[in-house]
């Protein structure tokens, strides 16, 4: 959508809305909306506002394609007069702070935001009305509601679950099959691996996901037999999956930037062929069929290579409405339209996994989605109410770690043991 019209026509109460011809002719004359069969009766009621912001996060034809999607529930409901504004994804934390702070009057109705953070807000929000939440509670997989803290807390937006891209050229080059296993995941990245030309495994670097890579890497470990401290678990599974990276590092199987690259440059490098495979999400096949370049990338995807008794991880970006927003009601039907089934289905298509049971069952033996829904089955998540921590410690342990000046147990060891280790 062009920025020239990135409206800002309506906030909660306080900016006057751009007037609603100006809108529809702008509209119109981008083919977003049907012009009306009929006319419109005199006494019919009046159009209102609903300020929609969503986030570009330079997928390609992502914001293209959400923009339509949007724009189909003001089809369904003329007497609602979408604004629909885009800001960059970069900038999500910053406005979403201005938003639940200072800047309450300047929020926009509806908008998108991680699990994490709708989470620590939840009493910020407004609440999902009794039948939608019946309806998602009853149709969503298991672990997207979990990522609501077992409610729903707005609409399913973007569902990312890990996943195996890899480049099924270079592999049947080198008569591999794809990974299964930690140990397979392993001995195919070294065999893959001729430096400097190419390396085996891509990984994003502290702050651009590699905090949540390691996660992910800890949760698809099995966990150590014999113990049942939640705490040691996940410290003994974060340690062997940091301890797995330090390993192929050593042996020349990771890229070199590794503690610098984020995903734009994994997936160039792997459409390159410098990398073998990538561990992504799943809109990372997006991104490599939107690439101009030449010839075709002939690239596969298979599911996070784990052991028994581990998971996956599973992260949502709900779309829900402020709770006090002046247009509650135009808000509850804009949710309750993506909430539907063929809303859901064309969100599966742009932005990930899908969040209704009903399919992932039809897209199972799909690619991409068939690498991404394994972890949707059975994944955990990311902690809610702790990550910001935990992310903290994990960025400075692959840090201190991938760079040499820690073992991973040392760069690992929980807050408040360094002193009694004589470590800084």
């Amino acid at each position: 959508m062009p920025d020239a019209l990135m409206w800002r026509c309506g906030g909660r109460g306080l900016r006057a809305a751009a007037p609603p011809v100006l809108v529809a002719a702008a509209l119109l004359l981008l083919g977003l909306v049907a012009p009306p069969v009929d006319a419109r009766a005199d006494d019919a009621g009046r159009r209102t506002n609903l300020q929609v912001t969503l986030w570009r996060t330079g997928v390609p034809g992502q914001t293209e394609a959400l923009s339509e999607l949007v724009f189909s529930f003001q089809r369904s409901n003329p007497d609602v007069i979408v604004c629909l504004e885009w800001l960059d994804a970069d900038l999500a934390g910053e406005w979403l702070r201005r938003w639940i702070g200072g800047y309450r009057s300047h929020a926009p109705d509806v908008t998108v935001a991680s699990d994490l953070w709708v989470w620590d807000h939840r009493a910020e929000l407004l609440r999902v009305p009794h039948d939608l939440r019946a309806t998602l509670i009853d149709t969503l997989e298991p672990s997207v509601l979990e990522r609501g803290g077992g409610l729903p807390r707005g609409a399913p937006w973007a569902v990312a679950t890990p996943a195996l891209y890899y480049r099924a050229d270079l592999l049947a080059e080198a008569e591999l099959e794809p990974p299964q296993t930690f140990a397979e995941l392993a001995d195919c990245a070294r065999a893959l691996a001729q430096p400097p030309e190419r390396f085996g495994l891509g990984v994003p670097g502290p702050g651009a996901g590699g905090e949540e890579l390691l996660y992910a890497l800890a949760l698809a470990l099995a966990p150590p037999e014999g113990e049942d401290d939640a705490d040691a678990i996940e410290q003994s599974r974060l340690q062997r999956a940091l301890e797995l990276l330090v390993g192929l590092q050593a042996d020349g199987a990771l890229q070199p930037e590794v503690l610098t690259w984020g995903e734009s440059e994994l997936v160039e490098a792997f459409a390159q062929g410098r990398l073998g495979m990538l561990i992504g999400r799943p809109w990372v096949a997006q991104m490599l069929r939107g690439r101009a370049q030449r010839p075709p990338v002939e690239w596969a995807v298979a599911p996070l290579p784990g052991e028994d008794g581990g998971s996956g991880t599973v992260q949502v970006d709900w779309l829900f409405a402020f709770g006090d927003t002046d247009r509650a009601e135009n808000a509850q039907r804009f949710l309750r339209f993506m909430a539907e089934k063929e809303s859901q289905r064309a969100l599966a298509m742009l932005c990930g996994a899908p969040a209704l049971r009903s399919l992932s069952e039809e897209l199972a033996g799909a690619a991409p989605w068939s690498g991404h829904i394994p972890a949707l089955r059975h994944g955990g998540g990311l902690p809610l109410g702790r990550w910001d921590d935990l992310r903290g410690r994990l960025g400075e342990a692959l840090a201190l770690a991938l760079s040499g000046r820690m073992t991973p147990a040392e760069a690992l060891r929980p807050p408040g043991e360094e002193a009694e280790a004589g470590l800084p």
